[in-house]
């Protein structure tokens, strides 16, 4: 949570109050791509049932702030639920959240639904509710209340949950009600699925005005757990990760943990959200992350400013980040409570597609929109491809005056669709791939094998090795990344963001810029 005198304004408003402010924005009306989910509103979350009844497994339960929605074709086609009913004295204000239990938790069953947002206890008291359902989203029971203080200065907001190695049901929350910090993360367990215990600090800066919050939490594949979260104050909301190797422990709790970023420097800011995601070139899987707002490494805000997703494919998230198209495109993010605020991904059980939820505004109203990207597609062993430069789409990879010996240079050249154009992928595994020129039958090398961006790409005869073995980084949409693995992580690149036709290719560090991003027909 962001600016606690704004957004306190904006819970005390009624709906009809809202409509009105909201329509005399000077924003656009609405620039998001997607389908409108009729009947929604802002802060999206979804989940896809998989620990329940057979016969319900794979259908998805969405929510925008509570009102809940149903699909049972992947996200293609919505039906309106409704919203999720509060106990006497309480009225919810934000934030809410969604999850499915993946195991039994004491009295709760695998399946179960839990559902927390910030309630407002007999007009005064803050509180995190707890409500859960077990029928897949159609009726609520009033679970517990973890957590109640504070005042109309000081509140309780963003509950995430995930079960940790130990059994136990974690719940994690931003929280305003400590001196100690303007806002600190923490969290609550329960083992027997009916009380809670053990409260402490996840994230409690030294610094009084850091503000880390809206933390989200996915369990990777080899049992460890990883955090996104903002921290706003001095830090402007970036967007920081921090891991846990049992779900409970995140690490020193006064260390503010790592900043996301890509190889050139881009970053995020605002209201993050986290996914997993099977991935067909890493056994580690993929971390998806989006956020509000895309800078680049001189703080400027990026032309790809809510367009993307950040990728990362290493151990537990660390190291560098890419970018890949973002299924909801909201190009006119900013920070504010409802363009691209807290985007809600849900990645297709085999990682073949995305889902995304993002709200903006519609005609006065923030609204939620939905779609999906294909991702995570490999081109077929031995199928023959051009290569489309994303620079300028008219230039494909070349084989330079049609040569046939080695050395002779890879280029840039006005597509014509004949064989010195035409390239044949052979699969390594893993995602790595040789390019073998039709016409010639030389393969796509990085000369020497050197791992200093600059070095020039040239055709020679294949051989199988690292100089010749390119990773295909799907982006979406048909376009690929091409990493090559004898150089570490440089990217096969249009020598200069070049738009003239014969240009030499390249390696040069990943950057996310179109000169490294090819179209693969």
């Amino acid at each position: 949570m962001k600016h606690p005198k704004l957004w306190s304004a904006w819970r005390s408003l009624c709906a009809l109050v809202l409509v009105v402010l909201l329509t005399m924005s000077t924003r656009p009306t609405h620039a998001a791509t997607g389908t409108l989910l009729t009947g929604s509103t802002l802060y999206p979350r979804v989940v896809r049932l998989q620990h329940g009844p057979p016969s319900v497994n794979g259908m998805l339960v969405a929510s925008t702030n509570g009102i809940l929605f149903q699909s049972t074709d992947n996200g293609t086609n919505w039906n309106l639920i409704g919203p999720v009913p509060t106990i006497g004295g309480s009225s919810e204000h934000c934030c809410a959240t969604l999850y499915e239990l993946p195991q039994q938790v004491g009295a709760l069953g695998a399946g179960t639904l839990v559902f927390a947002a910030t309630y407002t206890v007999n007009g005064t008291t803050p509180a995190i509710e707890v409500y859960t359902s077990t029928n897949q989203g159609i009726s609520w029971s009033y679970h517990s209340t973890p957590v109640q203080r504070g005042d109309s200065s000081h509140g309780l907001w963003e509950p995430q949950f995930e079960v940790a190695n130990d059994g136990a049901l974690v719940m994690f929350w931003s929280d305003e009600t400590d001196p100690c910090c303007s806002q600190k993360l923490a969290q609550i367990r329960t083992y027997n699925g009916q009380t809670w215990q053990d409260q402490s600090n996840t994230v409690a800066s030294t610094i009084q005005s850091d503000r880390p919050g809206m933390a989200t939490v996915s369990k990777l594949p080899n049992g460890h757990f990883f955090m996104s979260n903002e921290l706003c104050g001095p830090a402007a909301c970036t967007v920081f990760y921090r891991t846990s190797t049992d779900g409970w422990n995140f690490g020193d709790p006064t260390n503010m943990g790592t900043k996301v970023v890509t190889a050139s420097g881009q970053y995020l800011e605002h209201a993050p959200l986290n996914a997993w995601s099977p991935s067909v070139i890493s056994s580690n899987g993929a971390i998806l992350l989006v956020g509000q707002v895309m800078y680049e490494s001189n703080n400027s805000v990026s032309s790809y400013n809510g367009k993307v997703l950040f990728v990362n494919t290493n151990v537990d998230g660390a190291g560098n980040w890419y970018t890949i198209n973002a299924p909801v495109q909201v190009p006119t993010a900013y920070d504010n409570y409802c363009p691209n605020y807290s985007s809600a991904l849900l990645p297709a059980t085999d990682g073949s597609s995305i889902l995304e939820l993002a709200s903006d505004y519609n005609n006065g109203g923030c609204i939620t929109y939905f779609g999906s990207e294909s991702w995570n597609n490999l081109p077929a062993d031995g199928s023959t491809h051009a290569f489309h430069n994303m620079q300028n789409t008219a230039l494909c990879l070349d084989d330079t005056g049609w040569g046939t010996t080695n050395n002779t240079s890879a280029e840039l050249w006005d597509c014509n669709g004949l064989s010195v154009q035409n390239w044949t992928v052979h699969a390594q595994g893993g995602g790595w791939y040789s390019i073998q020129n039709q016409y010639s039958g030389l393969c796509v090398d990085n000369t020497g094998g050197s791992t200093t961006p600059g070095n020039k790409v040239t055709l020679w005869g294949c051989v199988g090795n690292a100089n010749q073995a390119w990773l295909f980084m799907d982006l979406g949409n048909g376009t690929y990344k091409l990493m090559n693995q004898a150089s570490g992580s440089l990217m096969l690149d249009d020598t200069g963001g070049s738009t003239t036709h014969g240009t030499q290719l390249q390696i040069w560090t990943d950057n996310g810029l179109p000169p490294q991003q090819w179209q693969v027909n």
